[in-house]
């Protein structure tokens, strides 16, 4: 599978990144190797996120700024804003449970009549709804799509970056008679960029002949797999010619 680009903005924190370690290195007596094994990598991995090849993401960037004594605005303000927001969860999930608390005791015997806790407060952000040919253009450059000119915006409370975006389902390639299943016309949220590839999980991937699809993603035996989870259509051995362009975190079926 082809390894996607780093966009200009990743490249970036990778450089700030590498800048923070080269300042602090001899002040904290860090070698890469050393720095790799506290990190809890080896020194090729580590190395790989200071020079560019791989983008940073929310455990190396937390655990990073531990090491060096910074805060992870420090190097990346995409990645300081995602953990603001899931701090804010947080504090949601903390302040439910002082609740709970303070009802039980005040009288433990009510306890049976706590209603259950509706789930973290998580912020709800809007993403614009475009075309898969946009989508397309937008994983040569995020910045392809201006925002304003989408007509329809859909709100979200899963975090798809700043970049993400909506597709509408086309065909039935990804309709199941069983639980998870996307019908043509499910609007689905993909997070274009800082996302892991995960086996089972779901992507948007394009191949080299511009052709973009929304599939499963499988990882089996050392080779990699688009699937459909309509039987009817053929799953899609991927090579070269295929790059996984964005993670879909959210769906939506129209009417429900």
């Amino acid at each position: 599978m082809k390894k996607r680009p780093l966009t200009e903005e990743q490249l970036a924190e990778c450089a700030a990144l590498k800048a923070i370690y080269m300042a602090k290195k001899d002040e904290l007596g860090l070698t890469q190797e050393k720095a790799g094994e506290m990190l809890g990598m080896n020194q090729g991995s580590f190395s790989h996120y200071l020079n560019g090849r791989n983008a940073l993401n929310l455990e190396f960037a937390s655990r990073a700024a531990v090491l060096f004594g910074v805060p992870v605005s420090a190097f990346s303000t995409r990645l300081a804003e995602m953990i603001d927001a899931l701090s804010i969860s947080l504090q949601g999930v903390q302040m439910a449970t002082r609740e709970a608390r303070r009802i039980y005791q005040a009288d433990p015997n009510e306890i049976s009549n706590i209603t259950p806790a509706t789930m973290p407060w998580r912020p709800v952000r809007s993403y614009p709804m475009i075309s898969w040919v946009a989508a397309g253009a937008r994983a040569e450059s995020p910045t392809n799509l201006v925002p304003e000119r989408a007509e329809e915006y859909y709100e979200s409370t899963e975090n798809a970056g700043n970049h993400g975006f909506w597709l509408e389902v086309k065909g039935a390639s990804m309709t199941a008679a069983s639980n998870p299943s996307f019908p043509e016309g499910t609007r689905i949220l993909v997070q274009p960029e800082g996302f892991e590839v995960v086996s089972g999980k779901y992507y948007v991937a394009q191949h080299s002949d511009g052709e973009a699809t929304f599939k499963q993603y499988v990882h089996d035996a050392g080779w990699d797999y688009l699937v459909p989870l309509n039987t009817s259509f053929k799953t899609v051995e991927m090579d070269e010619n295929w790059e996984i362009i964005g993670r879909v975190v959210d769906a939506r079926i129209p009417g429900l």
